[in-house]
């Protein structure tokens, strides 16, 4: 067996101890630059995990270093800190790896396979779409039905990030990823006829829709008040067997995602969900 550790202590980096296959790597610690991280702990499977500084863990001799960030310039700065430091052993790039392999993808194209091997009825959903990332994979997975897509497509809208704000779930901030338009998501459609676009504030939205049915929904809307409307608008209109795919479950960076789930299985008993090992922490819902 051999030892690593993990550079960067944040929401990616402690997701991918999830990841690891702890019958070949054992990891001996996390090494990370913000003080406030340094000299505490991580939860993980098998053990809690000091957090060090970048130099302290570098000093245990690691047989390999992953660094867990995905952005490129935290990347290489962080390696080239494990190279001053004395570090000579072999380096993982969680960005590189990121670009190759994607678990929420994966699910998807699972969950389309059942959809379509059970032929549940319903439409397919997505409520935060931005730029069309994974609305594109949903138009793609099933051709044949009406994807019904929810933005403001300007962003972050006040009424949620107040929320945010006053109950400390994220630093959202108004206006927050506005640099998108239903063209350019439209664009990106291979089957764009399927696709019904709703702008506007959810779920206001979703008027005229009570009578619809869905087989799938992706919920991306990242903060919580958005994400709670989501849940008590689309998991009652799930067909037997439909499933909910949660982004930002488990994500440090929005918390108010957990919070909406919380909360909503308060109100209405609790839900049948999968974490997935995903880097945003996504979870799968199932509707029985």
């Amino acid at each position: 067996m051999t030892t690593m550790v993990i550079l960067g202590a944040g929401q990616f980096g402690r997701a991918a101890v999830s990841l690891l296959n702890t019958s070949f790597q054992r990891l001996i610690a996390f090494g990370d630059n913000s003080p406030q991280l340094q000299g505490t702990r991580i939860s993980s499977p098998l053990a809690d995990i000091p957090v060090l500084s970048v130099e302290e863990a570098v000093s245990l001799n690691p047989d390999t270093i992953l660094i867990g960030v995905t952005d490129e310039e935290r990347s290489s700065q962080l390696k080239k800190q494990a190279l001053t430091a004395g570090f000579h052993g072999s380096f993982l790039m969680l960005g590189e790896l990121y670009r190759f392999f994607d678990i929420r993808s994966a699910t998807l194209h699972r969950i389309a396979d059942r959809v379509r091997s059970q032929q549940l009825p319903g439409d397919v959903a997505e409520l935060g779409v931005y730029r069309g990332d994974f609305a594109w994979q949903l138009n793609a997975c099933f051709p044949g039905r009406r994807l019904y897509l929810f933005d403001t497509f300007e962003g972050f809208d006040d009424r949620d990030t107040q929320k945010e704000a006053a109950s400390d779930f994220s630093r959202a901030q108004t206006g927050d990823f506005h640099d998108t338009s239903i063209e350019m998501v439209q664009a990106r459609l291979p089957f764009p006829h399927q696709a019904v676009f709703k702008k506007g504030y959810f779920p206001e939205t979703a008027a005229g829709m009570e009578d619809c049915r869905f087989c799938l929904v992706s919920l991306d809307a990242d903060l919580y008040a958005p994400l709670l409307a989501g849940l008590t608008y689309f998991y009652p209109r799930l067909s037997p067997g439909g499933m909910i795919i949660l982004h930002d479950y488990q994500n440090r960076r929005f918390r108010g995602a957990g919070q909406a789930v919380s909360d909503y299985e308060k109100a209405h008993g609790p839900l049948l969900l999968v974490p997935l090992c995903d880097l945003h922490g996504t979870a799968v819902i199932l509707h029985p």
